[in-house]
């Protein structure tokens, strides 16, 4: 099983060019200047990488990279993957 927090650290900072120390557990979606386009990228992208397609509530402009993580790795947990 993949590291969910790294594959989100990659995708942010090589896919959206956010700045490495901008991608702390605690900094928000919003925080991290995703517009809504970027956060639709985004979400696709970890589906892609991680094989699982999680809610879209999941990437609320409010939910924070330790959030995000945890609902990632919840998913793989339970074997939900994308077909």
């Amino acid at each position: 099983m993949p590291n969910v927090a790294t594959v989100i650290h990659r995708v942010l900072t090589d896919g959206f060019e956010v700045p490495a120390e901008a991608v702390r557990p605690q900094a928000t979606l919003d925080s991290l200047d995703l517009d809504s386009l970027a956060l639709a990228e985004f979400a696709l992208a970890l589906q892609e990488r991680l094989g699982v397609k999680p809610p879209a509530d999941v990437f609320a402009k409010s939910s924070t990279i330790a959030q995000l993580s945890a609902s990632l790795e919840a998913l793989l947990d339970s074997g939900t993957t994308t077909p």
